[in-house]
């Protein structure tokens, strides 16, 4: 199915050059983004249609021009006051590419999913739906593409605190008072806010979060010693992670993901390791596949009851209002790295960090009438798409359908993965995810020799890397975002208010 969605690579592209001063970004008509540097100023936005040869455009004084061939774009940019021009070629990611990076992203949330549903205490299902909605639902609604959404182990953590304790009824109404937040929140266009986070905190943001998913994979190893296996588990798992590290160094016809996930398992199967696979550690019949994995809807009536209470709803709404929270603050961080790592400047119209909120919000109503408890944007499977060379809305619509195709149509094969194959990617996400170019450069900032007025500021700038760094980990990843960016903001406060006296 992804094969044949993906086959309509001669589908049309549409080029704007969006309204800045240099650097200027070509952006694809799904989303993608291609960074250019102009030598002048581009005051009016100006499209142009692929299927012409050429296609002249006279704005302000300049004179922009494009010629096109098979599956690359070429873009001269000139003005009247200079004699200097640029000259631009861009080969955008073709659909199979897309395709097999969301392939990549949804075996590497398959046992995330898994294990979401499990703390929970729901059907390993629900939390493989709720991936499948929320990966749906943002690109066609129009959150940032790129933006890979689903099932969030940072949402799970207040939810399953309250199913734990009061039982999973309660659920449904959690997740759609945080979904009627989260939508009232993108309504007000809040979402606007998350340019207070900076380039440290978010630093520190990323730091925490990586670590928390390297050491979360511990469990893998621990359990494989238990069982006598630990030396094929870590052998496995660093064979994969090789093969993921390596592979773009000889060829990146296909995502380094996948190849080092099937080279893994394959070789563990062939040799006949003793090693632990989804199958093996999920209930009985979870990926039996056939119509009846297929979600059902809630009892509204319950719903409607339980909505009605007012005891009900203030037993959940702490709940509901941190996944609010967190789940915005985690997808607005989406946006952002994507912006980084794609070069965004985050102004182009195409990327409103309002629709990202809104489609978050539906897909979350969605998923809770079908049972499911949602997500939001993933920054370590946002990563990975992009590293797969994913980038556009089509990578998430096909993780989304990959992932409904394992459970319909190929849950028995897809059981036959080893933990120890899905360890070694999650520890490559890991490993992407910490902002290690980030973070040298601020400690090299800070030891760099300058006025006592920047060395102070640029201390304080490390000081809130490490503050949010240490807090995202040991901590609260919400609370380590807000306190960073307080203390930051409040210390350069501080001090331009002194050193003015």
């Amino acid at each position: 199915l992804l094969l044949l969605l993906s086959s309509s690579s001669s589908s049309a592209w549409a080029f704007s050059v969006a309204p800045r001063r240099s650097p200027v970004a070509i952006s694809s008509g799904d989303g993608r983004l291609f960074p250019v540097v102009a030598k002048e100023p581009i005051s009016q936005l100006f499209s142009f249609d692929p299927f012409k040869k050429s296609y002249p455009s006279h704005r302000n004084n300049l004179s922009y021009s494009t010629t096109w061939e098979k599956n690359k774009s070429s873009l001269q940019l000139s003005g009247s006051g200079s004699s200097e021009s640029s000259t631009i070629t861009t080969t955008p990611p073709t659909r199979i590419q897309e395709a097999l990076a969301g392939l990549t992203v949804a075996f590497s949330l398959l046992s995330k999913a898994i294990a979401c549903s499990a703390i929970v205490g729901v059907n390993p299902l629900v939390g493989l739906w709720s991936s499948v909605i929320m990966g749906i639902t943002a690109p066609l609604i129009g959150s940032r593409a790129g933006v890979i959404s689903g099932t969030a182990a940072v949402v799970i953590v207040p939810l399953s605190a309250l199913t734990m304790t009061h039982g999973v009824e309660y659920m449904p109404l959690c997740i759609i008072l945080s979904a009627i937040l989260q939508g009232l929140f993108g309504v007000f266009n809040l979402a606007k806010t998350a340019d207070l986070v900076s380039e440290e905190v978010l630093s520190g943001f990323l730091n925490g979060l990586g670590f928390i998913l390297l050491f979360s994979q511990a469990k893998v190893f621990k359990a494989a010693k238990a069982a006598g296996a630990l030396v094929p588990a870590v052998g496995m798992a660093s064979l994969c992670f090789s093969i993921v590290q390596l592979l773009p160094l000889v060829t990146k016809a296909v995502p380094s993901s996948l190849v080092g996930l099937v080279v893994a398992t394959g070789l563990g199967m062939m040799l006949k390791l003793p090693l632990a696979t989804l199958e093996s550690t999920a209930p009985a019949g979870t990926f039996s596949g056939g119509l009846s994995s297929l979600p059902s809807l809630i009892d509204f009536g319950q719903l409607r009851s339980m909505a009605t209470s007012s005891s009900a709803v203030k037993l959940v709404m702490p709940a509901a209002i941190s996944i609010m929270i967190i789940a915005l603050v985690e997808t607005l961080l989406a946006g952002k790295v994507v912006d980084d790592m794609t070069g965004n400047m985050d102004d182009a119209d195409y990327d409103v960090p309002k629709r990202s909120v809104l489609a978050m919000s539906t897909g979350n109503l969605v998923s809770a009438f079908l049972g499911g408890f949602g997500g939001c944007g993933l920054i370590p499977q946002t990563v990975l798409n992009l590293k797969s060379g994913g980038g556009g809305p089509f990578s998430s619509i096909s993780y989304a359908l990959a992932m409904a195709s394992f459970v319909l149509f190929f849950a028995p094969l897809v059981g036959k993965i080893s933990e120890a194959a899905l360890a070694g990617i999650m520890i490559t996400v890991a490993y992407d995810t910490v902002a290690w170019s980030s973070s040298f450069k601020s400690i090299k900032a800070v030891m760099t020799k300058g006025g006592d007025d920047t060395r102070v500021q640029r201390l304080i700038d490390f000081f809130a890397l490490g503050l949010s760094s240490y807090i995202c980990y040991f901590g609260n990843l919400a609370v380590g975002i807000i306190g960073g960016v307080v203390a930051q903001r409040g210390l350069h406060s501080i001090f331009n208010r002194f050193s003015k006296d």
